[in-house]
């Protein structure tokens, strides 16, 4: 039986919908359900199997205790509220929950962690399938490629969650929480010729002991090969 997916619906202009990247990628897994603040919230965690919350906009600051920073946007008031009554939803019902950018965020903040309120670098504009940042991993010597397209980004990380990959931090970027890692150089035949440990960039994290997956990238906008064999592991 396909599973039925869950996904936050915008509100803008009159109207509730999703793009249609999402819908897409997404509908590989199973049926794509649009969640709005219309939606009957009181027993949906039994009517839905995976719970998506989308990228968008910037958390509101007072969600992991920081003032508003001067180069903070707007929050989404419908992705806050659907988070505020969904994400413990099933959290308690162990079902798998997965953020993409801002969803992310706010599942690390939910869990009592922080962020960064602006980073520089990971700003790639209006190229949205252009995968460019380097990835790297906590479980691989693997180098991957993703886009990237954020300005705020995981701070301290969350009690249970684990960091599974991260980017390097950018020349510039001031982080209060420096994370150290090692960065792996590779030669033209794939082999590693150097590691170093330098500042990092969180950018994916999976549930220590709950089913989750948080992705600071788009991975619907090309695709992405790793975020749906992680998707694929949530769902045996």
């Amino acid at each position: 039986m396909k599973k039925i997916i869950g996904i936050y619906a915008d509100a803008f202009n009159g109207k509730i919908g999703q793009t249609l990247p999402y819908m897409q990628f997404f509908s590989q897994f199973g049926y794509v359900r649009l969640i709005s603040t219309l939606d009957n919230l009181e027993n949906i965690e039994n009517e839905i199997d995976i719970l998506v919350s989308p990228g968008g906009s910037d958390l509101d600051s007072s969600l992991y205790g920081k003032a508003p920073g001067a180069m903070e946007g707007r929050a989404n008031q419908h992705y806050e509220y659907l988070d505020s009554i969904l994400l413990p939803k099933f959290l308690n019902t162990q079902k798998p929950i997965i953020g993409i950018c801002r969803g992310m965020q706010s599942i690390n903040c939910f869990l009592g962690g922080t962020l960064n309120q602006h980073i520089i670098g990971h700003q790639q504009g209006d190229e949205r399938s252009a995968t460019k940042q380097k990835l790297q991993f906590t479980n691989s010597d693997k180098e991957y490629y993703i886009n990237s397209m954020h300005h705020q980004s995981v701070q301290n990380l969350a009690d249970g969650l684990e960091l599974i990959a991260y980017s390097q931090q950018f020349r510039g970027c001031y982080s209060s929480e420096e994370i150290i890692k090692t960065w792996r150089y590779f030669n033209q035949e794939g082999n590693i010729d150097n590691t170093i440990k330098i500042p990092i960039t969180i950018e994916a994290f999976i549930g220590k002991d709950l089913p989750i997956l948080g992705v600071q990238w788009h991975p619907e906008e090309f695709n992405c090969e790793w975020t749906v064999n992680e998707i694929k592991k949530l769902l045996k």
